[in-house]
């Protein structure tokens, strides 16, 4: 499963957001709603590709070490801040108002796919963070 394209969309007044058809399917009816911690987003996995996220995170350290206080912190943070979300009848996802403070988002959203999640921005945002990225794109791809 590979998420991709950018979609714009609005919440509606209970900080619920429409996910798009053609990524429904792909996400599941039961989400992980995290604070991005490198960009101003917050980041949607799968049930399955949360766990995935989470153990890369400990990969170059020979996985999670209960015993280690840097991922005991990086763990406990994760799971603080990461909430478990149902996909409503209506195929919406409610954003609780602390993670949409967090982030800056209010009625007009980005939804950004992003290989094996998904990113809401603040349109805004998306839009002042994607100017110009063809020039930066070029130097990554050919680095």
């Amino acid at each position: 499963m590979i998420l991709t394209g950018t979609y714009e969309r609005n919440l509606d007044a209970k900080g619920r957001l429409s996910l798009p058809a053609v990524l429904r399917d792909e996400i599941g009816e039961h989400v992980c709603v995290v604070p991005a911690p490198d960009v101003d987003a917050l980041y949607v996995f799968s049930n399955a590709n949360y766990e995935k996220w989470v153990k890369g995170l400990f990969e170059d350290r020979g996985g999670f070490n209960a015993r280690d206080r840097r991922d005991q912190a990086l763990m406990r943070w994760l799971n603080a801040r990461t909430v478990s979300v149902d996909m409503d009848s209506a195929f919406r996802i409610g954003l609780a108002e602390q993670l949409r403070a967090s982030k800056h988002l209010e009625r007009e959203v980005t939804v950004v796919g992003n290989y094996d999640h998904l990113e809401i921005w603040d349109r805004a945002t998306w839009e002042a963070q994607s100017a110009g990225s063809d020039d930066d794109l070029a130097e990554l791809f050919f680095s």
